[in-house]
């Protein structure tokens, strides 16, 4: 606790740039309600602030190793990129190819968010009451309850918006309980979340069946017992007990009205997926199965098309397995089978990467990504996060990288930021480690 209140007194913020700095984390959110490049915008500044401070009063030269990992890939990436333009005869840019030059901003934003820390429970507040007013005006009530396909939010597809929504769903989730294990009645913090974390749960779960999103139905599927499982280790057993049976009810209610529609809409992709499992285990040829179910007329088309793009990019992968195409894996496309598919966009995130950068990539990401769940594992057990915030951040990361399974959503705006926020969050937490374990760095002249 002594290092959360050294952040006080050693670094204070003045005012103007104080309330900046809140505005600004609020906007890197946004993408979750709005579809828009404004978190890019934000990332400038909280960088360019979490560098200054990095160096003149949280000691740069002391950041992780991860930190300088993050360097080297960027480098790495960014090199290869520029050499790839020049030496090939088409000069090919790829296709979102600067998203995996986004890992130079992470510490920096992980120092600007040690910065704000003091400010983190108005932060909350302020975007979640933005969620909340973004959901109560713009949820096509009558649409959802029609059984027609919506867009939530303000997003460009309905798919964006269930990602979306499944996001204020755990975040509004875990802000309650956080309010409700360390403050009273009393405290504003805990009002506000009771008020507004229910409906937003509620509307963002509404909005979510009416997007009728296959891959985030099973997402929110399999997050949703996670939540509650995490929430049962500190939760009052009467709360729990009420919370238990007011989702039973919910459950319940909407399997009775929705079913048909659920039904309907999931009924045809997973006979789809059924048969090609049971040709492929019984004939032992899974290449032989997938071209099967994209020529059967009874493979639906969402389905159809993915597997469409997921051979293509297995085509590209087993090319350069190791290290990938780097941008030049659009020409390989045009030479696949099913290069005439309409578009590039694969529908599942680690197929992003694999074509893009190989299993080295993957790895790397990997490497990061463990570094990310340690370093908040180990602030959790040092008091210097709460145990509701952990539990935010694992179901969060788990609903993501399931999402990804079906969606290429680390190249949409709101995967792009939840990389910066996560990245933020773990390397705020390392330097925090970092402080209390070995004390506050001398500032610099």
């Amino acid at each position: 606790m002594d290092t959360l209140n050294a952040i006080e007194t050693r670094v204070k913020l003045p005012v103007p740039l104080a309330v900046l700095g809140c505005v600004l984390w609020i906007l890197m959110a946004t993408a979750t309600v709005i579809e828009s490049d404004t978190y890019r915008y934000a990332t400038v500044p909280l960088t360019l602030i979490g560098g200054y401070y990095s160096y003149t009063r949280l000691s740069f030269v002391r950041m992780h190793w991860a930190g300088w990992l993050c360097v080297a890939w960027t480098v790495y990436a960014v090199t290869r990129f520029l050499v790839l333009i020049y030496t090939s005869p088409d000069h090919q840019r790829g296709a979102s190819e600067w998203l995996y030059f986004f890992p130079l901003f992470f510490p920096f934003l992980g120092a600007a968010l040690v910065l704000y820390r003091p400010y983190i429970s108005r932060i909350l507040a302020g975007y979640f009451v933005v969620a909340l007013v973004f959901l109560l005006v713009l949820t096509d009530y009558r649409g959802i309850l029609s059984g027609e396909p919506i867009t939530p939010l303000i997003q460009n597809n309905r798919i964006h918006g269930a990602v979306a929504c499944g996001f204020m769903l755990i975040g509004a989730f875990f802000w309650l309980m956080h309010n409700l294990c360390r403050h009273t009645w009393s405290d504003w913090r805990l009002r506000l979340s009771a008020v507004c974390a229910p409906p937003i749960m509620l509307l963002a779960l509404l909005n979510i069946y009416g997007s009728k999103s296959k891959g985030v139905w099973m997402a929110v599927a399999i997050s949703l017992p996670l939540m509650y499982l995490l929430a049962h280790r500190y939760m009052r057993a009467r709360f729990i007990r009420v919370l238990a049976g007011a989702l039973a009810v919910c459950l319940v209610a909407g399997l009775v009205l929705f079913w048909g529609n659920i039904a309907e809409t999931a009924g045809p992709t997973l006979n789809a997926i059924g048969a090609t499992v049971q040709e492929a285990s019984s004939s032992g040829d899974v290449s032989g199965a997938v071209h099967d179910a994209i020529h059967s007329g009874s493979t639906p088309l969402s389905m159809n098309e993915r597997m469409q793009l997921w051979t293509n990019a297995w085509e590209i992968f087993r090319v350069s397995p190791i290290f990938g195409q780097g941008n030049d894996w659009l020409d390989s496309w045009q030479k696949t089978e099913y290069a005439n598919v309409g578009y590039t966009l694969l529908h599942n995130g680690y197929l992003e990467i694999l074509v893009r950068h190989g299993i080295f990539g993957l790895a790397v990401f990997a490497v990061l990504l463990a570094v990310f769940l340690q370093s908040v594992r180990r602030s959790r057990r040092l008091g210097l996060v709460s145990l509701q915030a952990a539990h935010a951040y694992y179901t969060m990361i788990a609903y993501f990288c399931l999402t990804l399974l079906s969606n290429s959503n680390n190249r949409l705006a709101i995967g792009e930021s939840f990389f910066m926020v996560v990245a933020a969050v773990a390397f705020h937490c390392l330097i925090l480690i970092d402080i209390q374990q070995k004390g506050w760095p001398e500032e610099k002249a």
